[in-house]
């Protein structure tokens, strides 16, 4: 993509466990268009979460400031406290701490 900005999205949690992870992999061309058909979008990935251990997912969108976006959410009696990052070229641009879900976005949602 010609004049696009690396994104990392980097989800950890101090318990191990299964979590549900989602993040924007492709700049949708507007909101409305996101809205009608998200899952052309948005990536959705059940994965085992190791304690401590960082889970990293890396795309390009041309609108980072649009459309970063990732969640995190996963079931456990303890709560695994979940933190994500989103760095742009290379720099952290949302850091956020959660409990049993976190949710880290370039804009509000």
């Amino acid at each position: 993509m010609a004049g696009g900005h690396e994104v990392t999205y980097t989800i950890t949690a101090t318990s191990d466990l299964t979590g549900n992870i989602s993040y924007i992999k492709t700049d949708p061309p507007s909101m409305a268009v996101y809205n009608a058909n998200s899952s052309e979008y948005l990536e959705t990935v059940r994965v085992p979460i190791a304690g401590g251990q960082p889970v990293v997912y890396t795309t390009t969108l041309a609108d980072p400031a649009q459309w970063a976006l990732v969640t995190a959410s996963g079931g456990l009696r303890i709560n695994p406290e979940f933190h994500c990052e989103i760095a742009v070229d290379g720099e952290v641009v949302v850091s956020q701490q959660g409990g049993s879900g976190v949710s880290c976005a370039t804009r509000p949602w």
